[in-house]
């Protein structure tokens, strides 16, 4: 018999019990024993739920830590630091621990892992990434096999949900937003989603694994879709393009790693053009396998709870890949990066005549009182630099890159 505990019983929560007690008697099949979910936490043990006789409600987390009886914990709280002490604690208290956690596997990806290891227990996260996609698993098998120098990715549904209508029905980013927020896409203060946070995270945890490279959140220049307006899309529609939120890393071992989070305009004909609402896309290629794509819902009850569930019941079955991450230190070439962009903003001349100066203006135009400008053979770093230099404040402006 093997016992559960989980911690946190909001929208992944009643996903992971909905499923684990549908599909009960096929994963008792599987496994070759029983299994109980035998303790939730939550904030409020007098409020309703629906759930079966026999399960304890507590809000009490020793109640679960000192428990002897129970063999996993399965934490969904979405909270960083109370996340990140119920999940040491329960690792060294020799508890194997699944989580969706994004914002706690990001910032303690080291720590939990060293501890996981030191007290010989499974410390395992598909869901932290990608909500139902199986890409951890995936990603951590093939690097045993493959060198992998670079991953892209669309990582977060609020912003490919916002984009995607932008296009399609030419409402505004601010209406969209609203509309998302009140459908439950976004949050009351969609910050970590619209402005580049969330998909930081989510690169943060997969880049880490595919290159075996201790790359900080600090160490992504991350940059949102909030300034974006509808003549940025309608100019790219005519182009034949349109615009993706990309997380994109490449890895050199003998220079080096980028990571970036920032719009990038690709063409129609491109794969990540064809990823739309709210699904998300990861691809990634390796030495042997060669290129690899996934695909599918980026978060929900059921699809993350399916990540979820998928964890625990390789933790039944022992049957994890590597566990000892031995991350090394690299050099950030960010700042080198040179490459082709859009900017809209007012129309400044001076600015217009300091990018003709350098060669990198490539095509200037007039759009609705704005300047477009498609620039070439330049550091991202310098574009920002020359708008700050006129005053240019960055809700003034919208910067995509130009292909990944």
């Amino acid at each position: 018999m093997k016992n559960i505990a989980i911690l946190g019983f909001g929208t992944v929560g009643q996903g992971v019990y909905e499923i684990l007690l549908e599909r009960r008697e096929k994963i008792k099949e599987i496994i070759n024993q029983d299994f109980y979910i035998k303790t939730i936490l939550v904030n409020d043990i007098n409020k309703e739920r629906d759930i079966v006789d026999g399960i304890t409600l507590t809000n009490d987390f020793n109640i679960i830590l000192n428990d002897p009886e129970i063999d996993i914990v399965v934490e969904l709280t979405g909270a960083l630091e109370k996340g990140f002490e119920y999940i040491s604690k329960s690792l060294k208290a020799g508890k194997n621990v699944v989580t969706a956690n994004k914002s706690v596997v990001s910032a303690y990806f080291k720590e939990l892992h060293s501890t996981a290891l030191e007290n010989k227990v499974k410390f395992l996260y598909e869901a932290s990434v990608g909500g139902g996609i199986p890409i951890i698993k995936p990603l951590r098998e093939e690097i045993m096999l493959n060198d992998i120098e670079s991953l892209q990715g669309i990582l977060n549904g609020t912003c490919n949900y916002i984009l995607s209508r932008m296009f399609k029905e030419k409402l505004s980013y601010k209406d969209i937003l609203k509309d998302a927020q009140e459908l439950g896409y976004a949050e009351a203060d969609p910050t970590d989603d619209v402005e580049g946070l969330d998909t930081m995270r989510k690169l943060r945890i997969l880049s880490s694994i595919a290159f075996g490279v201790d790359i900080r959140e600090e160490n992504i220049d991350t940059f949102g879709i909030s300034t974006i307006e509808l003549c940025d899309v309608e100019y790219l529609e005519k182009n034949n393009s349109t615009i993706k939120l990309l997380a994109t890393s490449t890895f050199d071992k003998n220079k080096g790693y980028t990571a970036f989070v920032e719009p990038t305009i690709v063409t129609n004909e491109d794969y990540f053009s064809t990823v739309s609402m709210a699904f998300n896309s990861i691809s990634f290629e390796g030495s042997n396998v060669g290129p690899l794509k996934f695909y599918g819902a980026g978060a929900g009850k059921l699809p993350t709870g399916d990540a979820v569930c998928r964890d625990i019941i390789d933790i039944f079955l022992d049957n994890t890949s590597i566990e000892d991450f031995h991350l090394k230190e690299s050099t950030s070439l960010n700042h080198e990066i040179k490459g082709s962009y859009y900017l809209r903003t007012d129309i400044n001349e001076d600015l217009i005549s300091d990018l003709k100066n350098t060669n990198n203006l490539e095509k200037n135009e007039t759009v609705d009182n704005n300047s477009i400008l498609i620039l070439k053979n330049i550091s991202k770093f310098n574009i920002i630099d020359l708008l700050k230099k006129y005053n240019i404040d960055e809700k003034e402006y919208f910067l995509a890159k130009i292909g990944y």
